[in-house]
């Protein structure tokens, strides 16, 4: 039994453990290197947005895969810094539905053309200010209030063979119930003014990205625009199936989702 090895071969396997253990060395000592160097850059740089940074965002879901709009109205954010711990923020929303749907059968006695055509138009603006507070090198609570308006257009136009019917700040959406024709209402127009109240955290993740959550306490009062229906040339009258409804809500409430953006 040998118990030995010969001298070039040891001498080998020792060059080969001692330039394993040299690249190994020299890897840590690379990146502890760039770690430092990330420190005293860090320490040097804030990594929050400074006076004339501009921030934007987005609502992450990360528990049902959803990304939206980062409010409750569905509008897209901005944040002006006029310094480290006061921002100024503007929140709009501009949308359009316009669809038409068309059945027609031009042959026969029994030829019919019908037509609905649906138009509806939201736009929303919201106006605040935040109060940023120290925190720390990463973390920037703040509190603040913001005024909003938003105002929702809607119109229907139903045309056949026979007649023409109109539909004024609304659309109308009919079906069959046992033998009963049910008429419902749907993307009804209205004005609505708010004031939120919200208080909420930025988490830097690296120089001017971060994530957070915010949530607010909201008054709101809602006025719901006057529904009228006009048909030709059966009645040739207008009939008023809403007037002066509104709605007053106040309340806390939750942004749902994570707020995920950066600044530049």
């Amino acid at each position: 039994m040998r118990t030995g090895c010969k001298f070039y071969l040891c001498a080998e396997s020792y060059y080969i453990i001692m330039k394993k253990t040299l690249l190994i060395m020299a890897s840590i000592l690379a990146t502890l290197g760039s770690f430092a160097q990330t420190a005293k850059i860090d320490t040097q740089q804030s990594l929050k947005p400074g006076i004339g940074n501009l921030t934007t965002e987005l609502n992450v879901n990360p528990f049902n895969g959803q990304i939206s709009l980062n409010n409750s109205l569905n509008q897209i954010k901005f944040r002006y810094f006029t310094s480290p711990t006061v921002a100024l923020r503007f929140g709009f929303n501009i949308s359009r539905i316009d669809s038409t749907y068309n059945v027609a059968n031009p042959y026969g006695t029994n030829s019919y053309f019908d037509n609905d055509s649906k138009k509806s138009t939201t736009v929303g603006v919201n106006l605040g200010i935040e109060k940023h507070f120290a925190g720390t090198k990463r973390l920037s609570p703040y509190i603040g209030a913001d005024l909003s308006i938003t105002d929702r257009s809607s119109s229907e136009n139903i045309s056949n063979n026979q007649s023409t019917t109109t539909v004024a700040n609304a659309w109308y959406y009919s079906y069959y119930n046992n033998n009963m024709l049910i008429t419902q209402v749907q993307q009804p127009g209205y004005t609505r003014f708010g004031l939120n109240l919200f208080t909420g955290f930025d988490f830097y993740i690296a120089r001017h990205f971060f994530f957070g959550y915010e949530f607010n306490y909201n008054i709101s009062k809602t006025n719901w625009k006057d529904v009228s229906v006009t048909t030709t040339p059966s009645t040739g009258a207008t009939t008023n199936t809403s007037t002066k409804n509104s709605n007053f809500t106040f309340g806390p409430s939750l942004i749902n989702g994570i707020r995920l953006g950066y600044s530049f």
